[in-house]
C-alpha cells in the first residue's frame, strides 16, 4: 500500500525538471522540436519493422510453397513450380495446370451499361516451361528417380529474389499509405 501511495505522490513535471534541468519555456521549445523529430524517426523506424517482420512471413510462405510443392512431387511424380499470381501469392502448379493457364477464359463485364464480353488468359500462349523454370521461384525434379531438381545456390538466389521482389512491393504499400493519409 505504501508503493501505491507513492505512486499517487509521483509528479512527472518535478521529475521532468530535475532529471533534464529544463525549468523555461524557451528550452522546452528546443526540447519539443527534439520530440518531434523523435516522433519521425520512430514513425519510421515503425514502418521498417514491420516491413521486415511482413518479409519474414514471405520467407515462410515461400518455405511452404516448397515443402507443398515437394510433397506433391512425391505423391503425383510430376514436376511442379512455385510461382506468384496476380495477387503476389505464391501458388504451386504443374504442367498440366500451366496448360490450363494458357487456355483462353471468357469474361463478361459492363462497359458503358453494355455487357461485353472478353477473352481473358492467365498466361501468355507464347510462354514456354523453361521460361517458367526460369522465372519461378522454386522447381522440384521431374520424377523422384530424376535427380535433376533445383540447386541449392540457385534456390537461395530465387529465394533472394523473391524476398527482394516482396520488399519493394511492401515498401510502395506503406509508403503508399503514408502519401495517402
Amino acid at each position: 500500500m505504501t508503493k501505491r501511495r507513492s505512486l499517487l505522490l509521483f509528479s512527472p513535471k518535478k521529475a521532468y525538471q530535475k532529471n533534464t534541468g529544463i525549468t523555461s519555456l524557451k528550452t522546452l521549445n528546443k526540447q519539443h522540436m527534439n520530440l518531434t523529430q523523435f516522433k519521425s524517426q520512430l514513425k519510421e523506424w515503425w514502418i521498417m519493422f514491420r516491413v521486415f517482420c511482413g518479409l519474414k512471413i514471405d520467407a515462410l510462405r515461400l518455405d511452404f510453397a516448397v515443402f507443398m510443392a515437394n510433397a506433391l512431387q512425391r505423391a503425383h511424380n510430376k514436376r511442379f513450380y512455385v510461382i506468384e499470381n496476380a495477387h503476389h501469392k505464391l501458388i504451386w502448379v504443374c504442367n498440366e495446370d500451366i496448360k490450363m493457364m494458357k487456355r483462353p477464359r471468357r469474361v463478361r463485364k459492363i462497359i458503358d451499361g453494355k455487357l461485353r464480353t472478353f477473352k481473358v488468359t492467365m498466361l501468355p500462349k507464347n510462354i514456354t516451361h523453361l521460361d517458367i523454370m526460369q522465372n519461378c521461384f522454386y522447381y522440384t525434379p521431374i520424377s523422384r528417380n530424376n535427380p535433376n531438381g533445383i540447386t541449392i545456390e540457385e534456390r537461395n538466389q530465387k529465394q533472394k529474389n523473391w524476398i527482394r521482389y516482396m520488399e519493394t512491393i511492401r515498401m510502395n504499400r506503406m509508403f503508399g499509405k503514408l502519401k495517402a493519409k
